[in-house]
């Protein structure tokens, strides 16, 4: 019965379905021989596969085998090592596909930049994510990212290039309709530099574990989170954030004048959430306050 309903039904179900299990239908019948090439999410796994070689071969017969004419909305991939070969599977599948992930797995010793111009220069994208294994710093991003129609960037791991005879890198500066970030474990070439965030249209923003100094040109700003960073490091803020709703800030700070910047430069928000350390600081620079208010009171009297 199953087989005499349309292909539109079919798919419909197979999208329930692991992209593995998915494609295995073909094996039931005739009938099911070419349904699964239709398919507009696929997600590549490692998981589903015992070894790497089986997973590369998946990936190539899903490649070679499905119907290019159907556009892909959404696809889901994941490698161990960063092969040429393999990534240069993807492109096909990537015509006007609008949501895309992306997550490397790499044993690679060396940092180098890997340019994936199909994916860093694209005018169909809306949201990407980009993670990479943290056991290695091995992927620079090109910069300005070339995505025009991006809405949701979430990137782990990578890094961008500042040169010496620059102050600060701005590489989403062209992403102009970007409203979601969310950056973890990414750093700069030079730690020393800032990363500038001008988006006049981002409205949530997330850093966690970053290296560089923050600086934020983002007057619509709603959400912002700033999670441990690997060394205490500046925020500031071009613009009032007076459309803040609600920070969440997690930072390991013994410096009482960054603390005090970034609380004034959350004057606006409605909801905030301050960690320990952050709160053990307030506290200690309103005991000090207290102190030398009591000890000048006495000297006055």
């Amino acid at each position: 019965m199953l087989s005499e309903l349309p292909d539109d039904v079919l798919l419909h179900i197979m999208h329930f379905m692991n992209t593995k299990t998915a494609v295995g239908t073909s094996l039931l019948s005739k009938r099911w021989n070419n349904v699964w090439k239709c398919l507009t999410t696929l997600c590549f796994s490692l998981s589903d596969f015992k070894t790497l070689a089986s997973y590369d071969q998946f990936v190539n017969h899903i490649v070679s085998q499905r119907d290019t004419s159907i556009g892909l909305h959404r696809l889901d991939f994941e490698a161990c090592d960063i092969k040429e070969e393999l990534l240069h599977l993807v492109p096909p599948l990537l015509h006007d596909v609008p949501h895309l992930s992306i997550h490397l797995h790499t044993r690679s010793l060396n940092m180098f930049n890997y340019s994936i111009p199909f994916l860093f220069f694209s005018h169909s994208l809306t949201s990407l994510t980009l993670s990479i294994d943290r056991s290695r710093r091995i992927f620079i991003l090109p910069q300005p990212i070339q995505l025009p129609a991006l809405r949701t960037l979430n990137l782990t791991n990578v890094g961008f290039v500042v040169m010496d005879s620059d102050e600060c890198v701005e590489p989403f500066s062209s992403c102009l309709v970007l409203d979601s970030l969310v950056l973890e474990w990414c750093y700069l070439t030079n730690p020393w530099k800032v990363l500038s965030i001008s988006n006049p249209n981002l409205s949530r923003c997330t850093m966690k574990r970053y290296s560089f100094r923050l600086l934020l040109s983002t007057p619509n700003l709603t959400y912002l989170a700033i999670g441990k960073s690997m060394f205490p490091c500046e925020v500031s803020s071009t613009c009032d954030l007076a459309l803040l709703q609600e920070a969440d800030i997690d930072i390991t700070c013994d410096s009482h004048a960054i603390v005090l910047r970034l609380l004034k430069m959350l004057s606006y928000v409605k909801i905030l959430t301050l960690s320990e350390p952050v709160l053990k600081t307030i506290l200690l620079v309103s005991y000090f306050f207290c102190v030398f208010f009591f000890l000048c009171l006495h000297y006055i009297t």
